[in-house]
């Protein structure tokens, strides 16, 4: 798990390819001008999903992973808790799997909590579970964008 902020470029140079891709969309996209909705920077293999969202409280979350596809997620407004934990070789009982969402049916009790707000960008890999979009007491409502980058990019340079 990397968070940074996108102000920031220092990382930039030592990132492959698709993330560097992501990241210039992120910094050159006048997103206010954008329907949330769904866009390809590169087909199916690096898109984005623009969204509004209302946080969750805890209770009514569930700790998630990805084995397909990266998570580079990005707040355009608002502020959320995040949760994090390690993906270890432990077993894990599954709430729900549907597409390259994989849902954990228990809270693990090595959950951290990360606060991230307006301009944060956090990279999450498969070996990175995640909770996203918890409420923090004081913003509800995010508006996100969640770029997918299909893990076998990363190998192309």
């Amino acid at each position: 798990m990397i968070l940074q902020t996108l102000d920031s470029t220092l990382l930039d140079s030592s990132y492959p390819e698709a993330i560097k891709k992501a990241l210039s969309y992120l910094r050159n996209t006048n997103f206010s001008s954008l329907e949330d909705g769904e866009y390809e920077l590169d087909g199916r293999d690096v898109y984005a999903r623009i969204f509004r969202l209302e946080n969750r409280e805890m209770k009514d979350s569930h700790p998630e992973y990805h084995d397909e596809y990266i998570d580079i997620q990005y707040w355009l407004s608002g502020t959320a808790l995040m949760g994090w934990l390690a993906r270890r070789s432990m077993d894990y009982e599954l709430f729900s799997a549907e597409g390259d969402l994989f849902l954990l049916k228990d809270d693990p009790a090595e959950e951290r909590f990360i606060e991230v707000r307006k301009g944060d960008y956090m990279i999450l890999f498969p070996s990175d579970i995640h909770r996203p979009d918890i409420k923090t007491g004081e913003s509800d409502k995010c508006r996100k964008v969640v770029i997918k980058v299909r893990v076998n990019k990363l190998k192309e340079n």
